[in-house]
């Protein structure tokens, strides 16, 4: 996509960028705007259950004391209390004492008012001594069943508080033919006078009940409830279901909530919006809502949202068509001239409207034409030059053979005369002559270089005699590297000549090398009358500007050629130094790149 995005001419570039810039923006503004509306629904819809849920608490509660305060009264009254005390006590002689003329009022009221389905009193064993069922439940078990049931053995570890439960299969030794799923409440009967148990009452009432007294209108198939016990079991389900009692993210809530609050859940993939509450006895009541349920609503703002990006690109695009345009007509009008420039019409020139980056482009354009146009009229002055320079080279291809030659035929003639010294001048120069040529070569190894330095040093110690003495120290592991071919005789030549030849008790000069590192170095020093600071000011002013040249009293000459030749070959990875005082001699440094030769060419 990058790629192809480049490749595009500007005008799209600029189309393509600014469309998508503000479909980003349309994008980002309507998810903040959805994400924003979202969370505060959401925070409404929370406050909203969690002030049902506190409503819901209330009622249990209500409830929980409602029939914790009947069975205290009941359990405490004096025909209670006397039939239990009593050791033969049974259900026969305890009936017609609670349905007497005195207690009818009292019973009824406290069944009216007791809100449970179902009540069963047990006195120290066997079956109920008193048995009441509004819902068809009916056949109780007895007393030693039931305290084979845990329940009876946590109800007895409370002292006389009550215990509830939700009323299950598992756990059900109350009821044999139980209509109805209840909760239940058991309660330890004391005596009052001593504390000691005497009896043992079970109290249940259908879930259907609550849900019908307590949860109307507040569950249906998108919203559910649930109440749990202290432990977490389940008491109570209605409406939508989600709680299974093994939703790991719902014990953790039961767990660590403390209190109320709301949270959004997952159950099944589905986002739920759960609130909590936790009542006096440790019950928790959970509520559950689809959160897509309450986000119906912001469809309409997604829809906006893209009917927004769709109306914007709708109409901006051929607004950014006629800007880009504009924009780009002078970037295509200088495109079309450069085409007509490469197809060889020199004469191009743009007109420049306007002062802006483009203005500039185009200006520095025509200034390039120009120059261009004037490089192409000079090259056919320059073409007549390079034709005189190969008549020249052709010239000079027949020269050094016919030099050659002719001083081989001088020394056979010097050894015939029995001219030894001549001849050994004569056959040095020759062999001079071969090196310095090189076959046409820029590059010469370091042992050529070596022996070229010896034959010049050796003709000019003939012509000088004593007065001339040298010493050349590059050792024999250097012989592999190649140097720029006459980049050390001009700087000896130039110690001889402005050196030693105007020192009246003649001079000694020393050439030596090595390699360091990467590098390779040459020094050559000599013993001479050195250099005023007027010369080796007008050397530095000569190797900061390629086309002066100075006097050749100053040696200008071979340094400028030598320093160009090295720049051109070597670039700025060389280093050409000279230190020099009247009466103390002078000294060249020399520093370029280790390189040997291979078949492709340098190696370093």
């Amino acid at each position: 996509m990058l790629k192809f995005y480049l490749n595009r001419s500007l005008k799209y570039k600029i189309i393509i960028l600014f469309s998508f810039l503000m479909a980003v923006f349309s994008l980002s503004l309507g998810y903040y705007s959805i994400r924003t509306s979202e969370k505060q629904i959401v925070n409404k819809v929370s406050t909203t259950n969690l002030g049902a849920l506190k409503v819901v608490e209330n009622n249990f509660s209500s409830l929980q004391r409602a029939m914790a305060n009947w069975v205290t009264v009941f359990s405490i009254a004096p025909v209670i209390q006397n039939i239990l005390t009593k050791p033969a006590a049974d259900s026969d002689s305890l009936e017609p004492l609670l349905f007497n003329e005195s207690n009818s009022t009292l019973m009824d009221q406290m069944l009216v008012t007791g809100n449970f389905d179902y009540v069963a009193l047990y006195g120290r064993s066997g079956l109920p001594l008193f048995q009441v069922a509004t819902d068809d439940s009916s056949g109780a078990y007895t007393l030693e069943e039931i305290k084979s049931n845990d329940i009876y053995r946590k109800t007895a570890a409370l002292s006389g508080a009550s215990y509830w439960f939700p009323l299950t299969e598992e756990n059900n030794t109350f009821i044999q033919n139980n209509r109805n799923d209840k909760i239940g409440m058991t309660r330890i009967v004391r005596d009052v006078k001593n504390g000691k148990n005497i009896g043992f009452i079970f109290v249940g009432v259908n879930k259907r009940t609550i849900m019908n007294r307590y949860l109307n209108n507040m569950y249906d198939r998108d919203h559910g409830i649930v109440i749990l016990d202290e432990n977490g079991a389940l008491m109570l389900s209605a409406g939508k279901e989600f709680y299974t009692g093994n939703e790991q993210e719902l014990r953790q809530i039961r767990d660590n909530s403390g209190g109320s609050g709301s949270k959004v859940i997952s159950v099944g993939g589905e986002d739920l919006l759960l609130s909590f509450s936790s009542g006096e006895q440790g019950w928790q009541i959970l509520y559950t809502v689809p959160l897509s349920l309450l986000t119906n609503e912001l469809n309409s703002i997604k829809l906006f949202v893209a009917l927004m990006i769709v109306g914007w690109l709708l109409l901006t695009i051929p607004i950014l068509m006629l800007l880009s345009s504009f924009l780009t007509a002078p970037i295509k009008n200088l495109l079309q001239s450069m085409r007509r420039f490469q197809n060889g019409q020199f004469d191009e020139k743009i007109e420049i409207k306007y002062g802006d980056e483009i203005g500039h482009l185009s200006r520095g354009y025509n200034n390039m034409v120009a120059n261009i146009k004037a490089l192409v009229d000079d090259a056919y002055v320059l073409r007549l030059r390079e034709q005189e320079a190969e008549l020249k080279a052709l010239q000079s291809q027949i020269n050094p053979h016919f030099l050659y030659n002719m001083l081989d035929t001088i020394f056979w003639e010097a050894e015939a005369a029995g001219q030894e010294r001549i001849g050994e001048m004569i056959i040095n120069l020759s062999r001079l002559f071969r090196l310095s040529l090189n076959r046409g070569k820029s590059f010469t190894s370091v042992s050529k270089e070596r022996e070229l330095l010896e034959l010049y040093l050796s003709l000019q110690k003939m012509r000088f005699k004593d007065l001339l003495g040298y010493e050349i120290q590059i050792p024999p592991d250097l012989d592999a590297y190649v140097i720029l071919k006459l980049s050390l005789q001009p700087f000896v030549e130039n110690a001889i000549v402005h050196g030693i030849e105007r020192q009246r008790g003649g001079g000694f000069i020393r050439i030596s090398g090595r390699r360091d590192g990467h590098q390779l170095y040459f020094r050559i020093e000599d013993n001479g009358p050195g250099m005023s600071p007027k010369a080796m000011e007008q050397i530095k002013e000569m190797r900061s500007e390629s086309d002066t040249y100075t006097a050749k009293e100053t040696g200008g000459y071979a340094v400028q050629n030598v320093h160009e030749r090295l720049r051109h070959f070597y670039k700025d990875n060389f280093e050409l130094r000279f230190s020099s005082e009247p009466g103390a001699g002078t000294i060249v440094e020399i520093r370029i790149p280790a390189m040997k030769e291979s078949e492709g060419g340098l190696i370093k």
